[in-house]
């Protein structure tokens, strides 16, 4: 007697992608909650010790508590559905697998769909606004264009999400079978995703590079590396959700049962991507604080120029400049090759400056 079910091996590879998905969706839930509490703790710090920037870091704190509420909802939606699948309807025709593709529209797994596209959406929105801010100073024509293309894009995403939701709560419906509709709005939902991830992670990309290349010029390139690490590109481009929608979205196009894993995990790992870009702001290593504390006060027709991160670098200030006239190392003045020369270029470091000033007050 064999102790083997009287199923086909398509089915129970199916079965076992599934079950894959829901234990590493519990893993992914894991990293969610020790960056929420990484984020939280670290915010609180600068809410109880800091008055700069108060506006923005609540801001943060009430986001990433919406993030892991819908972590939370994720996680539990998901669990319940595969008890269900698993245990509660096992002898489902077609088994676990058949159970878990029809019946997305049921209450227990209907949560967990409102709250993977909220997040989605949350994780969207973050984007956005990085690149918005990124993008803010970079010229009135780039600036226009970016915010016209980003704000389109994220509609887009808010009407396929709508369209994607309504798909699910049909009965017999879900990503893979779309029952009473001629459009499995799935791959335009996910096509419109992709499309934000991946254009605004070219665009911050680029962004990042040409203010490497601006610092570089002005400060020297000891002082340009922080944000244009290859991991600093990754995380405050979000790639991190990018790579796991590939993950699914590929092998669900080529029907391949794999997808059956990644559609669970994408839930949680959208949250880490924005989850990740809070942690490194409130660490001071984000975009926004690495540009403000390059230059932390200054004023139009100042001469000096006080620099907070870097601490081994100060300005020369001489009255008979109207500009900052070169820049020296504390304690190396006498050394040969110890300065560099700004003369001839105060417009360009006024204008490099009132950027990163505009920056620290939001």
């Amino acid at each position: 007697m064999s102790d083997t079910p009287p199923e086909s091996a398509t089915q129970i590879f199916a079965e076992g992608a599934w079950l894959a998905g829901a234990i590493v969706t519990g893993a992914g839930y894991g990293v969610v909650i020790a960056l929420f509490w990484l984020c939280f703790r670290a915010l609180w710090y600068q809410l109880k010790h800091r008055s700069s920037a108060r506006r923005r870091n609540m801001c943060f704190l009430f986001y990433v508590c919406i993030l892991f509420v819908v972590g939370s909802l994720l996680l539990g939606s998901n669990s319940l559905f595969t008890q269900y699948a698993f245990i509660n309807n096992r002898g489902y025709p077609g088994g676990p697998s058949a159970y878990e593709q029809q019946m997305w529209s049921i209450g227990a797994d209907e949560v967990g769909n409102v709250s993977y596209v909220l997040g989605n959406w949350l994780a969207d929105s973050m984007l956005v606004w990085r690149c918005i801010i990124i993008y803010k100073n970079f010229g009135a024509l780039s600036g226009r264009i970016v915010l016209a293309l980003t704000c389109l894009t994220q509609l887009a995403s808010y009407v396929m999400g709508t369209f994607f939701l309504l798909q699910l709560s049909s009965p017999q419906s879900s990503p893979y079978s779309y029952a009473g509709s001629s459009i499995n709005w799935t791959v335009p939902y996910l096509c419109v995703s992709l499309t934000i991830n991946i254009a605004l992670t070219t665009l911050i990309t680029i962004r990042l590079l040409l203010y490497r290349r601006t610092m570089v010029q002005l400060l020297g390139p000891g002082h340009a590396t922080e944000c244009t690490t290859v991991v600093a590109m990754l995380v405050e481009s979000a790639a991190v959700y990018t790579t796991f929608v590939l993950l699914f979205f590929i092998p669900f196009l080529l029907q391949n049962p794999i997808s059956y894993t990644f559609v669970q995990v994408a839930g949680e790992a959208q949250l880490i991507a924005p989850l990740l870009i809070i942690y490194r702001e409130a660490q001071g290593k984000g975009w926004i604080s690495s540009a403000s504390s390059v230059g932390s006060t200054t004023a139009h027709g100042d001469c000096d120029i006080h620099i907070g991160r870097f601490s081994d670098i100060e300005f020369a200030s001489d009255a008979s400049y109207p500009h900052p006239p070169g820049v020296r190392t504390v304690g190396e003045s006498s050394k040969p090759n110890s300065s560099l020369s700004f003369e001839g270029r105060g417009e360009e470091i006024r204008r490099c400056r009132r950027e990163e000033i505009e920056l620290e007050e939001l």
